[in-house]
């Protein structure tokens, strides 16, 4: 049987369904006790050898017409806001897993993936996880078939589990693909199988990766034949590693990719020329805890591998972009052009928004994304650290509450903002992306809220009072009188009117036992001394008085938000004006 190179495997599903989770049982690795969060926050490749597979498919499939050498899983993140994450893993991937927790079913993001899956012509299975938290559930004393496993379980466990995946079925059935038990399937071509699998104690795990291989070896031999032609990768990241210095973190998805090849990359600004320098497979760390990454040097690799690159530039490289072997001039500036057309604007940019910052180009585009969905515009984005420039550029912007950076995964330099908090622009920074725009819209909330109360108090309000009988404490000079406000907020140094348009006089202080405040609300009783009224002339017990308000402020008052007291006096105050101007406060 002709030997076939490792299928990519896209993992997808909604947040916190057990995808990592399931990737370490799988393969042995420590990742999810490592994600912030416990959220999967990019894309990450973890490669499963061919005796692996073997091992796992023993007694399942027969392991000696296993053409496949391995397998090259992709942990996508599965919340809303990676939808372009998603996007990348599922275009590169041969095959997928789509990951559904048993309790919860098809989610949001469920479905997203599935429309990706279906937009990507991606074939697919389902992994139905944490079936051991149903109760009835009885944990294994060894490896167990599944169906061994299912049938242990109590009567109570196993109608749970048939009317979940049942359920499940349905739902993917109105997503425009007919499911049903993996092993109930006889078409493969026609049905998506479901596996039910818990990832704590692997029961489902080999006959998920058996279904995987057997899919992988029926349906996908043209696209997994090894092509000896140029090599293509996609670029996960960049990083240090100890002993080696910059390298760049790649899926090598077609081709052969070696040492000395010259290669076009996908540039933070433009597309560059280099070549490569060194290949690394990172090694199984020697315990759970190790934090280095251990590297074995190659010549070179074929699809599908996941590695690290050396080249001079490749700090330089686009998280997210592309990687092309090329073997002419002519060749290399083709490439060139292309991935230079390829390359979009990850956000819309406002004259007025805050910055956003990611450590990934995907990761940048699922912010963007993400504000995007929250109404949050965009002035300024860009892959790496937060530098004092942006801080300065950021400050410049119009509305106050934009003034703001939200930086996902990156650092902040120590020099871009010294005053720290109390600095003009406030940085948002976390290792979970929703976190970071939750305490920016947080933030902001507060920030209206603050600018709202100082507009209030620099504009002239409406508001509406009376006169109290038998509270005149003062004629004239300035007169003082008991009031009761009836709507509005009151406060002192406006201009009094009557209803009839006459001036009384300018409201100089409120007092309420014998001490100032600097507001009344509606309701409040209080003595108010009033500069320019006369008592007995132009101003008598029982009078109803009404604020004055300039033409300019009534027309700003139109477009705020007021209480519904409020917007009545303030049309009182239209209607006394356009009794001698018509078109007053228009």
């Amino acid at each position: 049987m002709e030997p076939l190179r490792e299928p990519i495997v896209s993992l997808l599903g909604h947040v916190d369904h057990g995808k990592t989770t399931l990737l370490d049982r799988i393969a042995g690795s420590v990742r999810a006790s490592k994600e912030a969060g416990g959220i999967t926050q990019h894309i990450g490749a973890i490669e499963v050898p061919g005796p692996t597979v073997r091992r796992l498919c023993e007694g399942i499939l027969r392991t000696d017409q296993l053409a496949v050498r391995g397998l090259l899983f992709i942990d996508t993140p599965g919340h809303r806001s990676f939808e372009t994450l998603r996007r990348r893993g599922g275009a590169l991937a041969d095959i997928a897993i789509l990951v559904v927790d048993v309790r919860e079913g098809v989610m949001p993001q469920t479905k997203e993936s599935i429309e990706i899956l279906r937009h990507e012509k991606t074939p697919f299975a389902i992994a139905l996880t944490k079936i051991d938290l149903l109760s009835g559930w009885r944990k294994p004393t060894g490896p167990t078939p599944l169906a061994d496993q299912v049938a242990r379980g109590t009567v109570d466990f196993q109608k749970a589990l048939d009317q979940r995946l049942y359920a499940v079925a349905e739902e993917v059935v109105q997503l425009g693909f007919s499911a049903d038990r993996y092993d109930r399937v006889s078409d493969f071509t026609r049905n998506v199988g479901i596996v039910p699998v818990s990832a704590k104690s692997g029961a489902g795990v080999p006959e998920l990766i058996a279904l995987l291989v057997g899919l992988s070896q029926r349906f996908l031999k043209h696209e997994l034949a090894l092509s000896g032609d140029g090599g293509e990768a996609t670029i996960l990241e960049r990083s240090d590693q100890k002993g080696v210095g910059p390298v760049g973190s790649v899926i090598v998805y077609r081709g052969r990719l070696a040492v000395g090849n010259e290669i076009v990359v996908t540039g933070r600004t433009d597309p560059f020329v280099t070549h490569v320098r060194g290949i690394y497979r990172p090694l199984p760390a020697k315990t759970a805890s190790s934090k280095h990454v251990r590297l074995e040097s190659v010549d070179g690799v074929e699809a599908a591998a996941g590695v690290y690159l050396a080249a001079p530039g490749i700090e330089d490289a686009m998280p997210g972009g592309l990687l092309k072997v090329v073997a002419s001039p002519e060749e290399r500036d083709a490439v060139r052009f292309e991935l230079a057309r390829e390359s979009q604007p990850v956000a819309e940019v406002a004259l007025s928004g805050v910055g956003i910052f990611a450590d990934t180009l995907g990761g940048l585009e699922a912010l963007a994304f993400e504000c995007r969905e929250k109404g949050i515009p965009v002035h300024e984005a860009a892959v790496g650290p937060v530098g004092r420039a942006t801080i300065l550029r950021i400050a410049m912007v119009k509305d106050p509450t934009h003034r703001a950076v939200l930086a996902f995964n990156v650092p902040v330099l120590p020099d871009a903002q010294p005053e720290g908090e109390s600095g003009p622009v406030r940085v948002f920074r976390s290792d979970v992306m929703y976190r970071a725009i939750e305490e920016y819209l947080g933030w902001r909330a507060g920030r209206q809220k603050e600018l709202l109360v100082r507009e209030r108090l620099d504009l002239v309000h409406p508001a509406k009072l009376e006169v109290m009988r038998g509270y005149v404490f003062r004629a004239s000079k300035p007169a003082i009188v008991g009031i009761k406000v009836l709507g509005g907020t009151l406060r002192p140094g406006v201009r009094l009117i009557h209803p009839d348009g006459t001036e009384v006089g300018v409201l100089k202080s409120l007092q309420r036992e014998n001490e100032s405040v600097p507001e009344a609300e509606e309701s409040s009783e209080l003595a108010a001394s009033i500069d320019g009224a006369v008592v007995g002339r132009n101003l008598k017990e029982g009078d109803q008085l009404l604020v004055s308000l300039p033409e300019s402020v009534a027309r700003t008052l139109k477009s705020r938000t007021l209480s519904a007291r409020e917007s009545e006096i303030l049309e009182e105050v239209v209607r006394i004006h356009r009794a001698t101007h018509p078109f007053w406060g228009q």
